[in-house]
């Protein structure tokens, strides 16, 4: 197991048994998905979703932005949901963003939630999920975290209609992810924290 691999292994995760990751992952298609992510229209990373053999969806998040051929910032997210009945059985998460690095461990327990982040200890509803656009039903009436600190995130995101599409937006948060009619991920967007426009393509 690689370095990476091995920070992503935390018990929350490799406890659960994985028949209860598999249903989740089926919401996936094959192949998960892959995104270009555009800022301000020029390319500068990827997100990717793959469901794992044992039922783990993992999603990878790659940024770099460069400035006449230097890099002025580079980021990798990389996290992992394990999934049981619509609740979130473990969580863990890698930020490395800069020359700094974050770590989340969550996993479920009697009293809910209960894990570490970035920031100390961290205490969650039973019925929260990561704020992970991959799946929508998972953003259906519970509360949201962020997903690279694990931090209780206010407000929701909405749904509404848009002719075949349906579509999940959060305007305090600059964020907009669209789905077809059998419920596929096609576009994403939302403002950076330099207030560009952050846009997914396939």
């Amino acid at each position: 197991m690689t370095r990476r691999r091995a920070l992503l292994a935390v018990p929350a995760l490799s406890l659960v048994a994985a028949s209860g990751g598999a249903r989740a992952a089926a919401a996936l298609p094959p192949g998960g998905y892959r995104f270009r992510l555009l800022r301000e229209g020029r390319e500068v990373g990827t997100h990717s979703v793959q469901a794992e053999p044992d039922g783990t969806v993992r999603s990878v998040v790659t940024v770099e932005v460069k400035l006449m051929s230097i890099t002025v910032f580079r980021m990798r997210h990389e996290y992992a949901e394990r999934w049981q009945e619509g609740r979130l059985l473990g969580y863990a998460a890698l930020t490395r963003r800069g020359g700094e690095e974050g770590r989340v461990e969550l996993a479920a327990s009697p009293a809910g939630l209960r894990g570490r982040g970035p920031e100390g200890p961290l205490s969650l509803p039973a019925e929260a999920g990561p704020l992970a656009w991959w799946a929508p039903a998972h953003l259906v009436d519970r509360p949201l975290f962020d997903t690279a600190t694990g931090q209780p995130l206010p407000g929701a995101p909405q749904r509404s209609r848009e002719g075949a599409e349906t579509v999940w937006s959060w305007p305090e948060r600059g964020m907009e992810a669209r789905y077809d009619a059998a419920g596929r991920w096609l576009s994403f967007r939302m403002r950076g924290d330099d207030g560009s426009l952050i846009t997914y393509a396939a």
